[in-house]
């Protein structure tokens, strides 16, 4: 008998514990007389996120719902973003019949405006974008998770601090270019720097973006570092690798798993880029020395042709452009996928590279094209490219890449890669926003609206120590070409992207 009531006991408590689960982690939490929800005011920087923290005596706080008032902040989730220092928001938190109420303060943060440098400038509408509700007007973020790391801030047109996604966002900026370096450090651990930009930094860059209603254009590299015209260094983790086939499947898996890594972040790809400006070919070089790759000649040489993906070594170029393409559309058959690359002035040039492109059957969305008009020569050969190319091939046009310089003067921690002016464009704020302005609009006027927008390369990598072009101690060289000042306040030419609309 004493057995029997011992197994009854057990019993009970076991349907106990049982019915006090499901109340719990149920469709709905049980509420009681007694229950509660409690939240602390908060106090929270510009671009810092926060959790929140809610004190309870219930087993579980699923379907917690917020609601914020004002401008001051974003709610994302659990989650608070700070926007704008200066403001005060009240925020309720809900859950069935209980309500807290909280408020997230940001502390006021401001800079001084002054000087010719925000002195009003004319920004001529574009009438091709009447009704182009779709048109591209994206910029390259890259660097700021580093800049901001180092301590860059950004201030808008009056100098009150304000979330760099938020500027670009109320400046009409809709799309967001990430790249990405497969492995950024050397194999001692140290970073190479030029943002650091591994799948971690692009989760973060890609998930903020996001949620300011962004879209993302994610930009694989396949190298540890810059790729570019120059370089097309193998990536250490596959330097060992001994067939075409290898490396293939390599890229394959990469591509796909860091898509599904992005996704499973909120940080869903909407474009991706299979190489960065891939003239060359794709994974054309080793290195005798990952140590130094980060350094201004490291030592570089030629992949033997049973690997290397140059153009010249068509089959297996061939092959690593499908294989990251295929894994694009097997983890997300609706991203748009692009092939880019530089000299968006040199129309044999491109000729050339995408007739090979089509005689092997390579399936893709978009040519990207880099067009910067001191480095790829006048407005009119880039005119009569994108033209060209849009006729020929009947394919949408990005200009991926571009950009121009609002100042050539110095500033600590930066060296300028454009210190005098191009053709008509004087190197000031107009400057910069006319010649952006008419790049726009050639891109604007390409015939059945195959011009699909552009992307300004690097509007905010700010000349803060530590955040150069490759690891703490070299200069930023893109920071006169930004569309903030040296103090990270918005210059008149980051609006732009909102005044070419008629």
């Amino acid at each position: 008998m004493v057995k029997k009531s011992i197994l009854l006991i057990i019993l009970t408590t076991l349907m106990m514990t049982l019915i006090s689960c499901t109340n719990s982690i149920g469709e709905e939490t049980v509420i009681t007389d007694d229950s509660f929800i409690f939240i602390y005011d908060m106090t929270i920087q510009v671009d810092e996120i926060k959790e929140i923290v809610v004190q309870t005596n219930l087993d579980s706080l699923d379907g917690i719902t917020y609601q914020a008032s004002g401008d001051g902040i974003l709610v994302d989730q659990n989650r608070i973003y700070g926007l704008k220092a200066g403001t005060t928001t009240e925020v309720t938190a809900i859950l069935g019949s209980l309500q807290s109420k909280f408020n997230v303060i940001i502390n006021a943060e401001s800079t001084a405006v002054s000087g010719s440098l925000f002195d009003e400038i004319t920004i001529e509408p574009i009438a091709e974008l009447n009704g182009r509700n779709d048109f591209i007007m994206g910029v390259d973020l890259s660097s700021i998770v580093e800049v901001m790391k180092r301590g860059g801030k950004f201030y808008d047109e009056t100098g009150n601090r304000t979330s760099i996604y938020q500027l670009l966002k109320d400046n009409g900026v809709n799309y967001i270019r990430i790249r990405l370096f497969n492995d950024p450090v050397s194999p001692l651990g140290i970073p190479y720097g030029g943002g650091n930009n591994d799948i971690e930094v692009a989760k973060k860059i890609g998930h903020d973006a996001k949620l300011f209603g962004m879209k993302i254009l994610l930009d694989f590299h396949y190298s540890d570092f810059w790729a570019d015209p120059g370089k097309q260094v193998i990536p250490k983790d596959w330097a060992n690798l001994e067939t075409s086939t290898e490396v293939a499947s390599a890229i394959y898996d990469f591509t796909f798993d860091v898509m599904e890594k992005m996704e499973a972040a909120g940080a869903k790809v909407d474009m991706v880029q299979i190489g960065n400006e891939i003239a060359p070919g794709l994974l054309t070089q080793g290195t005798s020395n990952y140590e130094d790759l980060n350094t201004d000649n490291p030592p570089r040489y030629q992949l033997p042709s049973t690997i290397s993906g140059s153009t010249g070594n068509v089959d297996n170029f061939v092959l690593y452009l499908k294989a990251g393409l295929n894994a694009a559309k097997d983890q997300n058959p609706d991203v748009l996928t692009m092939i880019h690359i530089d000299r968006g002035g040199n129309n044999s040039f491109y000729r050339t590279f995408y007739d090979r492109l089509e005689a092997n059957n390579v399936d893709f969305d978009i040519i990207g094209m880099s067009y910067y008009v001191f480095y790829h020569g006048q407005l009119s050969g880039f005119i009569n490219n994108i033209n060209d190319m849009a006729s020929r091939y009947n394919k949408p046009i990005i200009v991926a890449e571009t950009s121009y310089a609002f100042t050539n003067q110095p500033t600590a921690n930066a060296s300028h890669v454009l210190s005098t002016p191009y053709y008509d464009y004087p190197l000031s704020v107009q400057g910069q926003a006319d010649i952006t302005r008419d790049i726009i609009e050639v891109v604007a006027k390409v015939e059945d609206n195959l011009g699909y927008g552009i992307f300004y390369w690097e509007p905010a990598w700010l000349p803060v120590a530590g955040a150069g072009w490759a690891g703490a101690g070299s200069p930023i060289t893109w920071a006169n070409q930004a569309l903030f000042s040296y103090q990270g306040i918005s210059l008149p030419s980051l609006a732009l992207f909102n005044e070419v609309k008629p």
